[in-house]
């Protein structure tokens, strides 16, 4: 395998087996694994190890922040970084493989280095990241000059210092691979009043017939949404995200989406084959940055989003409880969505609630609920105006007395 996977000197003769490079990772250190969303994670190292204490364990933090805040020292210091690439090239040079993340972090701040070089990623991903080296910490902050879905701000490789490998494993491994949800009549439903609100948003000239940048999480309605988008009438679309899924490629591939920038893939096994096996014709459409970029609030909200997330539970007050990177996309969009149905448990519990357990978006950055009972949109409403569109417009019918009565109680006395 070694061939054009392995062109620098200086590493090919560091090549070993995973069990001799993970005894050079020593009790009690603290080890950075590479991906995102269950794509690029190396594979071999991991296991040789047993049990890892992975950094920062455990963290729960926007994602758009981690990096910053592992280079500020937040999480202590890193001993180790095990990265999987496609490739490495001379001086230092790394080819990505189907995910970027925090990988530059980790190579940057990690003391020692162990690289996994996995031929399963094709050869022809060099050239399909766009990796930024110009953040720095605040005070000395710059602008990301970023004002495009696609375009280039950095460089198509990691870099490592080569001083600082100590092992490389080599390795031919498939990512998991994440498989599409099932989408249910209920997902369709949600899908449908998403997408016609859109179509209502055109009409009223408050989005242009290509949209903006697109932004749709990972679960059924996600994905029954860009189902929707590739039946519609909206053409030349862009999507800015974190992660590709297999309804991206299709809209891709129908000519729908005319390019996408994300940090990493969460394509099924069917889907990464279809990838792996045409990469060319994706190239020049399709861009992997590291999450600090794809995530970032600054760049979100310059481009001007329409982010699309599921939600656990939203309560009457607009309040949201989601998980994933929701935060970074729909705090920052210029509009967004949170969809999800209006009950659990076979209809038993309510997903519309006086108050959320968690809080993961304030009702200040909550825009339109949806579920399939239909659309709230709380855009200008007061507090008390927009319970009852929520009570009115999204709680299934068996909830909406008791609702009704949890809003009447919170109402401030006069």
């Amino acid at each position: 395998m070694t061939g054009d996977r392995i062109l620098d000197r200086t590493l090919a003769g560091r090549v070993t087996s995973a069990a001799e490079a993970a005894a050079q990772i020593g009790p009690g250190e603290t080890v950075a694994l590479s991906g995102f969303a269950g794509a690029g994670h190396p594979k071999a190292v991991p296991e040789a190890l047993g049990e890892v204490q992975e950094w920062p364990e455990d963290v729960d933090v926007r994602h758009s922040r981690v990096a910053q805040h592992a280079v500020s020292g937040f999480y202590g210091a890193l001993d180790v970084a095990v990265v999987e690439v496609a490739a490495m090239l001379p001086n230092g040079l790394l080819v990505p493989g189907s995910s970027v993340g925090n990988n530059q972090t980790w190579l940057d701040l990690a003391d020692t280095v162990v690289l996994e070089v996995n031929s399963w990623h094709p050869r022809g991903f060099e050239g399909f990241h766009d990796i930024h080296h110009g953040t720095r910490l605040p005070p000395l902050r710059a602008p990301i000059q970023l004002t495009t879905p696609t375009q280039r701000i950095g460089d198509p490789y990691l870099l490592v210092d080569p001083d600082k490998v100590v092992a490389v494993v080599q390795t031919d491994r498939p990512d998991p691979g994440s498989p599409p949800s099932p989408i249910g009549e209920e997902s369709h439903a949600m899908a449908d009043l998403v997408v016609d609100f859109l179509r209502h948003e055109v009409r009223h000239d408050r989005l242009h017939h290509s949209l903006l940048p697109l932004h749709a999480g990972a679960g059924d309605v996600g994905d029954a949404v860009l189902a929707g988008l590739q039946k519609a009438e909206f053409e030349h679309l862009t999507a800015y995200t974190d992660t590709i899924r297999d309804g991206l490629l299709d809209l891709l591939d129908s000519g729908k989406l005319i390019g996408v920038s994300a940090t990493s893939f969460g394509l099924s096994e069917a889907g990464a084959r279809r990838f792996n096996g045409d990469i060319h014709h994706y190239k020049g459409r399709l861009l992997l940055r590291p999450q600090e970029i794809s995530n970032h609030p600054e760049v979100i909200r310059r481009l001007g989003l329409i982010a699309i997330d599921s939600m656990t539970e939203a309560d009457i007050h607009g309040n949201v409880n989601a998980a994933g990177s929701s935060g970074d996309f729909a705090s920052n969009a210029h509009l967004n969505f949170f969809v999800a149905p209006s009950t659990a448990e076979d209809g038993a519990v309510s997903r519309i609630v006086p108050f959320v357990r968690h809080v993961d978006h304030t009702a200040h950055d909550v825009q339109v609920i949806v579920t399939e009972q239909g659309v709230a949109d709380l855009r200008g409403l007061s507090p008390a105006a927009r319970a009852r569109r929520i009570i009115d417009r999204c709680a299934h019918p068996d909830f909406r007395e008791q609702l009704t009565e949890a809003a009447e109680t919170a109402r401030p006395s006069r």
